[in-house]
């Protein structure tokens, strides 16, 4: 995950290593540090796209109108969107059926993931 230079502070305290977005053959890991954490199963992601996150809508693990922001820098994020809700951390429990995750390259990561996804269904 890219890092602001304006949260630097906030972030070395509670995500001193940043934070990973982590893609296996079943499941989509991100973690931000103690701030939160999320687990997501690829056989239910229905959809993936981009938005512009501002840098008004603040950075960390963000609750917003029906999205959890897994965000450490304003610009393009990645929301996946899920076929029904999964529980987060956020840090307290939550439950999303949209994440948005900020990656350092996010037509990369959608591509991985819209593979990983299509040979999970094959099987």
């Amino acid at each position: 995950m890219p890092r602001s230079r304006w949260g630097f502070a906030f972030f070395a305290l509670f995500a001193p290593h940043g934070g990973t977005v982590e893609l296996d053959d079943a499941h989509c890991a991100i973690r931000l540090g103690v701030l939160g954490s999320a687990q997501i199963p690829l056989a239910l992601v229905t959809r993936v796209s981009t938005l512009d996150w501002p840098w008004w809508a603040g950075l960390g693990v963000r609750i917003g109108r029906g999205v959890v922001g897994f965000v450490s820098k304003s610009g393009q994020a990645v929301v996946i969107e899920l076929a029904q809700p999964i529980s987060v951390r956020a840090p307290l429990r939550w439950t999303t059926q949209r994440i948005a995750v900020r990656v350092v390259d996010t037509e990369a990561f959608m591509v991985s993931l819209a593979y990983r996804r299509s040979a999970l269904s094959e099987d």
